[in-house]
């Protein structure tokens, strides 16, 4: 029997979805604003690379080497098409900057991948409750309760 613990799972797609929402309203022109774009940016993808943990370690995928093979996972697994990989390992490339180069952040990057690829991150958390429903079944199935 997998275990998802769905509360947790679905507490972080629905963090996701209000960053996403956020991002919509950011406008980058003074400095805080700049940090406010970093600092939703990285838990964007800190969320992004949760949810992938959390459904290779509940579903017993195969263990990733790097932040990028988790989403080659989710690719190899099905939860994610193929043709999103890229762009969610774009988003995910991210990191690097904003946790070790982070005194030379480029935010007009940020907000070109980001813009990139809003619409497949709009559609992330309707893929992860797809393929939990496809597997599991019904929400309570699947729940510490």
């Amino acid at each position: 029997m997998y275990f998802v613990d769905r509360k947790k799972v679905e507490e972080t797609l629905q963090f996701i979805e209000e960053l996403l929402q956020e991002y919509k309203e950011i406008h980058v022109e003074t400095n805080l604003e700049k940090f406010a774009l970093e600092r939703l940016s990285q838990l964007l993808v800190e969320s992004i690379i949760d949810i992938g943990n959390m459904m290779i370690d509940g579903f017993i995928m195969r263990d990733p080497g790097s932040y990028e093979d988790i989403i080659d996972i989710l690719e190899d697994e099905k939860v994610i098409p193929s043709e999103e990989s890229s762009g969610y390992k774009a988003v995910i490339d991210l990191r690097k900057m904003l946790v070790k180069d982070y005194l030379h952040v480029n935010h007009d990057h940020i907000q070109t991948v980001l813009d990139d690829n809003y619409e497949m991150l709009n559609h992330f958390t309707t893929r992860i409750r797809d393929y939990l429903t496809k597997e599991i079944g019904v929400a309570n199935a699947f729940t510490k309760e």
